[in-house]
């Protein structure tokens, strides 16, 4: 039950990034596309971790699952202002991580338990890790307005928190 609200929050937002009526952002096309690479990302966080949240874990993993939902549904809410609901948030590298985190999603969520945990953390880890890559090598460099590259600055920054976060709990399943 828990899984069901954020899966309507994320299909109204969806479904809001595509209606004309809200148009009024001035953006580039590389800094929608851009922030659609972002939204993809934060929108995948916050499905695995919605069901990491339905699954009986530890508490810390738990506590990390309900971070990456508020912390990557603000960037997400961010990136809707931006673009104030103009454009969708589709099409190149956003459908291609899309589809990759489905494909993550289905084999996570058939786990349970130490093997759940185990693949949830280690894909935050391994995420994450793209994430800083993907913004340090493209996203920084094809952005254009300042509001774009202030927001990857600050995402970057999260993200980093998110990793390292991620990577202590990855030590401590291993001892």
């Amino acid at each position: 039950m828990k899984l069901v609200k954020p899966l309507i929050s994320l299909l109204v937002i969806g479904t809001l990034g595509m209606h004309p009526a809200f148009a009024t952002s001035t953006l580039t096309p590389a800094d929608i596309g851009t922030l659609a690479t972002v939204a993809a990302i934060d929108k995948n966080e916050i499905l695995i971790a919605a069901v990491a949240q339905n699954k009986q874990l530890n508490a810390d993993i738990m506590d990390f699952a309900k971070m990456m939902i508020d912390q990557h549904g603000n960037n997400l809410t961010q990136i809707l202002d931006m673009i104030k609901n103009e454009h969708p948030l589709t099409g190149g590298e956003a459908d291609q991580l899309t589809a990759e985190g489905k494909q993550g999603l289905m084999k996570l969520g058939a786990m349970n338990g130490d093997a759940f945990a185990t693949a949830y953390v280690n894909a935050m880890v391994k995420g994450h890790e793209a994430a800083l890559n993907l913004i340090d090598t493209k996203l920084m460099k094809t952005a254009t307005s300042p509001d774009v590259k202030k927001f990857l600055s600050e995402t970057r920054a999260a993200v980093m928190v998110h990793l390292a976060h991620a990577k202590k709990l990855q030590d401590k399943m291993k001892s």
